[in-house]
């Protein structure tokens, strides 16, 4: 019996500190700044170009065990972004037909435009790729396919366009919401503006993993509670917390006796890096669709076809390791001769059943043990590409 250690839904929505995102009662603020919805990315005309990441890898991963005759093949692309993977996908595949998935429709019709010479080959759909069997009967797609990309987190345009709020370094409104259409979900600045101590903490250690996340919280609650601060822009929120950050590294006389360690560890990247990772993942809900998104795209792979994820941190790709390792057979010796893994036995009842039970029948296996990481080349043409992690599970029956 396989051991499972991907969190059920159920337990990764009890360990967060707020309920689910839809039915959170954190009130929208809005933000009294106006930025143009017209506004681009960067220079005011066209939104920049999204150079996809692992591109010839993720192509070599998903074609490995698909034959090249003119049968139509049938592909997911559950974060299509701008299009780029999709279009490589299409081009290696001309038979192929693609589904194009993804949670900001902004995004989406860049791809569609991207995308209009396959016209007639690839159907596009608003939403989550975990929630994949709705899109696939939608598309009037099998229910089983042949292969299945995720490139996880934010895309490179999110950074890019002030606008969108996810920037560090670029002022924006606080939003960093994925579908800017959807009033009901909160923005950034909701949560900075309402969330207390203990829950803008809690956002910070866990979907941020900052080391400061205490101070920082403890700073910005400080700001609205003391001096009525509203946090509006990103910059409003960046330079709360490189305040903080700067007197923790300096060993300000203020803060010298309670100075630690962690004041040490303050990296070149911006102070306020994790922090904003946290919101955009608490803001997006981004792990519960980690969760629960690769647990059913494995169920929708037929035989022999591929799940390919791109994953850009560990709060993603951990979960995503383990997962496949418990899928892989028990006892599978691997292209490597010591790539062997050894599985726990735990009793049926324990386990998770909306895992389990429809993977009963079905076998899968690690093509590659180790995550393919970018080459030297591709990080000096691509810089986000340093972070990124490659993995794939294949469905052998």
């Amino acid at each position: 019996m396989l051991l499972l250690r991907l969190h059920s839904s159920a337990a990764l929505r009890a360990s967060r500190v707020l309920p689910p995102l839809l039915q959170r009662s954190v009130p929208h603020t809005g933000s009294c700044v106006s930025f143009s919805t017209s506004q681009s990315a960067s220079d005011g005309s066209q939104p920049p170009v999204h150079v996809p990441v692992l591109l010839q890898e993720t192509v070599a991963a998903l074609s490995r065990n698909v034959s090249d005759d003119s049968k139509p093949h049938y592909f997911v692309d559950g974060t299509a972004g701008f299009g780029g993977h999709s279009r490589a996908i299409l081009q290696r595949f001309p038979e192929a037909k693609l589904l194009c998935i993804d949670r900001d429709p902004e995004v989406l019709s860049i791809a569609k435009a991207n995308l209009a010479e396959f016209h007639g080959r690839v159907i596009f759909q608003n939403g989550s790729y975990a929630e994949l069997a709705k899109h696939l009967e939608a598309a009037e797609f099998p229910d089983e396919v042949d292969g299945i990309l995720v490139d996880l987190g934010a895309n490179s345009f999110h950074f890019d366009a002030a606008r969108r709020g996810f920037s560090v370094l670029n002022d924006g409104p606080l939003d960093m919401r994925f579908n800017q259409r959807d009033s009901t979900l909160p923005t950034a600045a909701d949560a900075v503006n309402t969330l207390s101590e203990v829950q803008l903490t809690k956002i910070f250690r866990d979907y941020g993993e900052e080391r400061l996340a205490k101070e920082f919280a403890k700073a910005i609650v400080r700001e609205r509670e003391e001096r009525g601060k509203v946090f509006e822009t990103t910059r409003d929120l960046r330079e709360c917390i490189e305040r903080i950050a700067n007197m923790w590294k300096s060993g300000d006389k203020t803060k010298k006796k309670k100075k630690s360690k962690r004041a040490s560890k303050l990296g070149s990247t911006h102070p306020a890096t994790r922090c904003f990772q946290a919101l955009r993942i608490y803001v997006n809900d981004e792990l519960y669709h980690v969760d629960n998104g690769v647990k059913q795209l494995v169920n929708h792979l037929a035989p022999h076809g591929r799940l390919v994820t791109i994953a850009f941190h560990s709060l993603e790709d951990r979960p995503i390791k383990d997962f496949f390792r418990d899928l892989d057979m028990k006892g599978r010796i691997g292209d490597d001769e010591e790539d062997e893994w050894e599985y726990e036995d735990i009793d049926e009842e324990n386990e998770d059943e909306e895992i389990i039970d429809p993977l009963k029948n079905k076998r899968f296996r690690l093509p590659r043990r180790k995550a393919t990481k970018a080459t030297d080349e591709e990080i000096a043409i691509n810089s986000r590409s340093r972070s990124a992690r490659l993995r794939c599970i294949e469905r052998i029956l």
